[in-house]
């Protein structure tokens, strides 16, 4: 596996399927704070954004390699927000 990292100051970072990711961790550093949602629809509801701050990480991952992630939007709030991305 091969690894992208990045820290978010401002703006968002969008993960999709063309990308080929099958891994992110999202990991606010102290008094940061960012917003996570997912692109689609799950029974007729729609996706809502989790809030992660102050060194709660989050990691997602896809079944397979084949099955990469898609329409993950991390909104950054305040602070310094680390990316780690697996491919």
């Amino acid at each position: 596996m091969k690894f992208f990292t990045t820290s978010l100051t401002s703006g968002t970072f969008v993960v999709t399927a063309a990308q080929g990711a099958s891994l992110i961790s999202v990991q606010p550093q102290d008094t940061s704070s960012c917003t996570i949602i997912g692109g689609i629809a799950y029974n007729g509801v729609a996706s809502s954004a989790i809030t992660r701050s102050d060194n709660n990480a989050i990691t997602l991952t896809s079944a397979s390699a084949f099955s990469p992630l898609d329409g993950i939007t991390v909104t950054w709030i305040s602070g310094t927000i680390d990316i780690l991305v697996g491919f």
